[in-house]
């Protein structure tokens, strides 16, 4: 068993979920890189989590996941700073402005894509090498058997949006399917190597995603979503969901891989 900690990259880690669970990674002793393009916010945060004392070791990573180079050097910074990476939790993401598909703004479209697709998958296909590298990495992950697999664990924040057409516009609806999408291929794909990938769908939760809405210039989904929204039974708390992106990273969770876990106090059960 290795004894050094185990090490995380979060995206969207200046603010919000990507906070907390960056915070709740620290708590447990892990090495975290926080990943985000606001580079002042995520040096105050930073900063805040750091001076409240956890065990864990922060490193500060100003990146923009949907560029191929800029992406590769949040695992270069983590590898030269931790020594290794054990797991990715795909937090960064945008919303949209609930339009449907014969209104949606062809650059927003673009935009929601490739924060939401393109960079899970650019910082997934970047992780899954890092497990898979073999010269000085220690193996995290023993099956029942015994054998010493490669491990590494792979979580994607994903969302209700990702199992209904009318909890938001097209195009986070559409990025949010395809996470799944590529949660379920990752898992299958390299499952044998011991290396996990599961999403977490959230409801409707506190976070800074809403923060820049223009209420008034939404589009044609807006008023499905609020209907939608009168059978929530509220929003979710950040740091509980926390927990369990942890516990799916850490060692007890080694057995669950391709699972999509609902987040939503019921709501899509109505």
């Amino acid at each position: 068993m290795a004894t050094s900690p185990q090490s995380v990259v979060v995206t969207g880690a200046a603010a919000g979920l990507g906070k907390a669970l960056a915070t709740e990674f620290l708590k447990r002793g892990w090495q975290v890189a926080l990943v985000d393009i606001a580079a002042d916010k995520l040096s105050a945060t930073v900063d805040e989590i750091t001076a409240l004392g956890h065990p864990g070791k922060a490193l500060a990573v100003e990146a923009d996941i949907t560029n191929e180079e800029s992406a590769s050097s949040i695992f270069s910074k983590s590898v030269a700073e931790f020594g290794q990476v054990d797991a990715l939790v795909n937090c960064a993401g945008i919303m949209d402005k609930f339009q449907a598909t014969g209104e949606q703004d062809v650059s927003l479209w673009n935009k929601v894509l490739d924060v939401n697709l393109n960079g899970a998958f650019l910082l997934s296909r970047l992780a899954v090498q890092e497990f898979l590298r073999t010269d000085g990495r220690v193996s995290r992950n023993t099956d029942t058997s015994g054998e010493v697999k490669t491990g590494g664990a792979i979580v994607n924040i994903a969302s209700i949006a990702g199992f209904r057409g009318g909890a938001a516009g097209v195009a986070y609806t559409t990025s949010k399917w395809a996470v799944l999408g590529l949660t379920k291929s990752t898992a299958a794909a390299y499952a044998r190597q011991g290396i996990r990938c599961n999403a977490v769908c959230p409801g409707g939760m506190a976070t800074s995603i809403a923060e820049d809405f223009d209420y008034t210039s939404m589009g044609q989904l807006f008023s499905t979503v609020m209907k939608i929204n009168e059978v929530s039974a509220g929003l979710s708390d950040v740091n509980r969901l926390s927990r369990l992106v942890a516990f799916l990273c850490g060692d007890d969770g080694q057995d669950i891989n391709g699972a999509v876990i609902r987040v939503d106090r019921g709501w899509t059960a109505v």
